[in-house]
């Protein structure tokens, strides 16, 4: 009998620490209930580590990744702190003049040629506050907000995470693709498949907060072309 009561106890404890993803891993709880922005339809996926809530796939993903070359989870290649206008769409035409009504560009093309798409002294905590904004005006979903550099940091360097590479960052609760980035310079998709950068609301004189990702390194630094298209995950408030 009590041979069979300590079998019942220990299978009761797998199941519940297989339940929460078992210690050190990135477990999530998906809701049932979607949200449809800007076109498109996401669900969330909650951190076990942090708590957060994100969207499960880059903003404009036709889907939630299912490798990390998945070329359907992409989404769209925003330039930092701008608006949902069209640029973002990888197929946007480009032009070469910059702007300096950075809340209306006026049309949807992606600027290049400049290393920030706005000339607008002044511009960049505007820009920052714009992406902050969690009322479904900016280019994140009613509640959510795009994230700071820290936020990222919390789930991809929690113990457990093992973010080492680009392989391993598509294995976190996130599945983060290697979508590559739109060249300031070009206008091209360049890099695809071979790393994954992620823009962050963190700002500072010259330079923006970006998540980079590849075969051999996960980082967190600052990017000083803000005219660069890269992927938005969006997080809860």
């Amino acid at each position: 009998m009590k041979t069979t009561i300590k079998m019942i106890t220990i299978a009761l404890i797998s199941l519940l620490f297989t339940a929460c993803g078992g210690e050190g891993s990135n477990s999530t709880t998906d809701t049932t209930t979607p949200i449809t922005h800007n076109g498109t339809t996401y669900g969330t996926v909650t951190s076990s580590f942090t708590g957060k809530v994100w969207l499960d796939r880059n903003l404009g993903a036709a889907r939630v990744c299912e490798s990390f070359d998945d070329v359907a989870c992409f989404g769209d290649y925003y330039q930092w702190g701008r608006n949902f206008d069209g640029h973002q769409d990888p197929l946007s035409g480009t032009t070469d003049a910059t702007t300096v009504n950075h809340q209306d560009v006026g049309h949807g093309d992606f600027i290049i040629g400049h290393s920030d798409w706005v000339i607008a002294k002044g511009s960049r905590l505007q820009r920052s506050l714009k992406w902050a904004k969690t009322d479904g005006s900016s280019v994140c979903p009613v509640s959510f907000r795009v994230p700071t550099l820290t936020e990222f940091q919390a789930e991809l360097l929690a113990i457990g995470a093992n973010a080492q590479n680009n392989v391993d960052t598509f294995n976190t609760f996130l599945k983060l693709s290697s979508s590559g980035e739109r060249s300031f310079t070009t206008g091209l998709l360049v890099n695809q498949d071979a790393n994954g950068r992620l823009w962050t609301n963190d700002t500072n004189g010259l330079i923006s907060g970006v998540v980079f990702f590849d075969s051999g390194i996960v980082n967190f630094f600052r990017e000083q072309h803000r005219a660069n298209g890269y992927p938005v995950r969006c997080i809860k408030e």
